[in-house]
């Protein structure tokens, strides 16, 4: 009997206690997705993408990694009334065969399988820009990381010297880097290691733009294009493909609008900042939002090796041959290692 009354008891304070707590709404709407594009036409062949996708909700498909959307119907549009189609390469992922001219707008034009139709605002090309000459430089930088700890490391710059047209088509200036390095087996009693070549992303969340407007000359002294850890990937030889985009004061403004808020920092409960929108929109209902942006850019490429054979400050040694000490991940297989390939490039060296 006792016992039962103790149960009755703490039953009666689990009943009381839920019934103080207010039911809070979220007023999370899991059926709003954006959709986003991301595409650009360049006067090259050789960088004209489109990518479409829907955007992330939490709890719904996977959660911050974009939805592809497939099977719409893409065309490449000018001024001149031409249409190019874009083919689907893989899913979400849409590519043309056709490289802007200078003196032509230019817009891209969506229907979705839903009937959906969006374009983006006509541009034309801006003045191309050359990338003159790079420079490396190693210095010593330091931080904090996501542990508090003090952190201190060499770090490898690349800096440019660009000429910049005058004019009043006067280009804004981005700046993309692929990264691909060399990597090389080692441990205790290999006899033949193998080499992988494995594709580095060394400007995600890192916005590189100018604006040249901001130049007394025509020449762009000592711009930093690429900051980057020196560590094992230069350890034998080191790629970069460096893309300078000359685009257009509104795309300009879109990729600052996006470097300021990347580069927010706050708490947990400090206010979102606001959304960034690009220049797609729905054709047929202007108020929704779309997310991303397409691009009309000149394009100027240059491929740039390096290692610490060529800048003469030795890298310690990543893999070990000592039984007695373990080496990091990949070097007893270095397939191991996410996107590597045995294929060497056709450009490497």
């Amino acid at each position: 009997m006792r016992r039962d009354k103790y149960i009755f008891f703490i039953c009666c304070i689990i009943f009381i206690a839920s019934s103080c707590v207010d039911e809070i709404d979220l007023n999370i709407n899991t059926e709003q997705r954006s959709l986003v594009v991301d595409g650009i036409i360049t006067d090259s062949l050789n960088y004209n993408s489109l990518k479409i996708s829907l955007s992330s909700v939490i709890g719904i498909g996977n959660d911050n990694i974009l939805d592809p959307v497939s099977n719409a119907t893409v065309n490449l549009m000018n001024s001149n009334g031409d249409s190019y189609p874009y083919i689907e390469v893989s899913d979400g992922k849409y590519e043309v065969a056709h490289a802007a001219e200078r003196g032509i707008e230019y817009y891209i034009d969506i229907v979705l399988e839903n009937g959906k139709h969006y374009q983006s605002r006509p541009a034309s090309l801006r003045s191309s820009s050359t990338i003159d000459s790079l420079k490396w430089e190693v210095v010593d930088g330091s931080y904090v990381n996501t542990a508090g700890q003090f952190i201190e490391e060499s770090l490898l710059n690349i800096n440019g010297f660009i000429s910049v047209p005058s004019g009043a088509d006067r280009p804004y200036l981005r700046w993309r880097v692929e990264g691909m390095f060399e990597f090389v087996e080692s441990f205790p009693g290999l006899l033949n290691p193998k080499h992988c070549f494995i594709p580095d992303k060394l400007d995600i969340s890192n916005i590189k733009i100018f604006d040249t407007n901001e130049l007394n000359g025509n020449v762009l002294f000592d711009q930093q294009i690429v900051q980057t850890p020196y560590n094992y990937r230069f350890i034998a030889q080191y790629s970069m493909l460096i893309s300078q985009f000359a685009m257009t004061e509104e795309e300009y403004l879109f990729w600052e609008s996006i470097e300021e808020i990347t580069n927010i920092e706050g708490g947990l409960f400090d206010p979102p900042p606001g959304t960034v929108k690009g220049n797609v929109f729905n054709v047929d209902d202007p108020d929704e939002f779309v997310a991303g942006y397409f691009s009309i850019s000149s394009l100027a490429q240059t491929r740039y090796f390096i290692s610490q054979n060529s800048t003469g400050f030795s890298i310690p040694r990543y893999c070990w041959n000592f039984s007695w000490w373990p080496s990091p991940f990949g070097c007893d297989d270095c397939t191991k290692i996410l996107n590597s390939s045995l294929e060497k490039p056709d450009y490497w060296p």
